[in-house]
């Protein structure tokens, strides 16, 4: 079955943002509201294809799978990096965490410039078990191996970043 999904609702939405453009009575909620709505809808897209990835592994459409997959988490790389950075600087509040990784931080920075992404998480998940803090399931996505080994580094030095700058951001405020 090779036949193209429509999506009605977000058609719609798409045109009521065009006859918004052509009558210059443009509204922000409008376009934001599309914009959340397709990152959902790509966020759940991407959590099928995984499983999908996951059930094909090691049959003829695997590798099929496993490109389109890399392809639409790579879409989310921006995205996750900027949230990394902002749950770093959130965390950065806690002081018992903010402490565990001020001391663990330049070796854990280090196991992820070398790409040992177990040992790294073996660390920060450490931190975080033994201060009683959930592990952020945004973090747990950093790891996962559809993302290259140059994204992993860019999404932990992100939320490192946040966690372990010195002073306070303009970033930390909002």
């Amino acid at each position: 079955m090779n036949t193209s999904i429509e999506q009605p609702m977000v058609e719609q939405l798409i045109e009521k943002l065009k006859i918004q453009l052509i009558d210059g009575n443009l509204n922000y909620d409008d376009f934001r509201k599309v914009y959340d709505d397709l990152r959902r809808l790509q966020r759940k897209f991407q959590n099928l294809l995984q499983m999908a990835t996951e059930d094909q592994r090691g049959r003829k459409e695997g590798e099929k799978f496993q490109r389109l997959y890399q392809h639409v988490a790579g879409w989310r790389a921006s995205d996750l990096m900027e949230s990394l950075k902002r749950i770093g600087f959130a965390l950065k509040k806690d002081s018992a965490l903010k402490d565990a990784f001020d001391r663990q931080g330049y070796r854990i920075l280090e196991l992820v410039r070398a790409g040992k992404r177990d040992e790294a998480f073996h660390a920060i998940l450490r931190i975080f078990v033994s201060s009683k803090k959930q592990f952020p399931s945004l973090l747990v996505e950093a790891f996962k191996p559809v993302y290259s080994d140059e994204l992993f580094k860019i999404f932990l030095f992100s939320f490192l970043s946040g966690i372990l700058s010195k002073e306070e951001t303009e970033q930390e405020t909002q």
